[in-house]
């Protein structure tokens, strides 16, 4: 089988996850880091400069045999089938992390369309207002969420979910957003003990070693 992962040369979630997953399953595939020209003339036409078809005309794109598979939760679900990251025969524990994905997805969009429709330029302390008003609220309801399940709650367990948790966080509070704080995820304790636990497995570290520029900030997790 043939698997190839389109998406720009950062660490962001939605592509870290399939990433992170078939790296973890030491999963053979092609890590495709295209520049952001290359995939702003694919918005256009629907085809990086080296040929490889974006159905939405966005990324990440992960390529099985030639076929592109795109959004978020299909190819985590996809990439975690295959690394053993995601229950084969467990309906109630796929749809619990599906719910993660799906809720990583909403804080997402929240922001980007915040960024599009709202702000005309960038202006700290209406950042800072979003934040608080908006996405901390999110962020509150998932805490509650995980403070009441166990098996998120568990040091040993891993899925795609602690992955995306860990990477969302990690984008949200590394000072990379302007206007956004840095040291709120203390306060959520159950996606805190989340974010560490993932940095203390070995291949998440190798991962970064292998993958993360030196100057890039990984998070605030302290």
């Amino acid at each position: 089988m043939s698997l190839k992962i389109i998406y720009v040369d950062t660490p962001f979630w939605r592509a870290e996850v399939p990433r992170l997953s078939l790296f973890y399953g030491t999963i053979d595939y092609e890590d495709i880091r295209i520049s952001r020209e290359d995939f702003l003339s694919a918005k256009k036409n629907g085809f990086t400069q080296s040929g490889h078809y974006l159905p939405f005309r966005q990324i990440p794109v992960l390529i099985i045999n030639n076929y592109s598979l795109t959004q978020t939760g299909a190819m985590s679900r996809y990439c975690g089938k295959l690394s053993g990251l995601y229950p084969k025969n467990d309906d109630l524990l796929a749809a619990k992390i599906d719910q993660i994905i799906d809720i990583c997805t909403d804080m997402t969009v929240l922001f980007s369309n915040y960024r599009k429709n709202i702000e005309t330029n960038i202006n700290h302390n209406k950042r800072k207002e979003f934040f608080d008003n908006v996405l901390m609220n999110k962020m509150k309801l998932l805490e509650n969420m995980l403070l009441n399940d166990n098996y998120f709650k568990d040091l040993n367990s891993l899925s795609i979910a602690d992955i995306a948790i860990w990477r969302i966080f990690g984008w949200f509070s590394s000072g990379l957003i302007e206007g956004f704080p840095t040291n709120f995820v203390k306060q959520l304790k159950t996606i805190q003990m989340i974010c560490l636990k993932v940095e203390k497995f070995d291949f998440v570290k190798e991962w970064i070693s292998k993958t993360y520029h030196p100057d890039y900030v990984r998070g605030n997790y302290i």
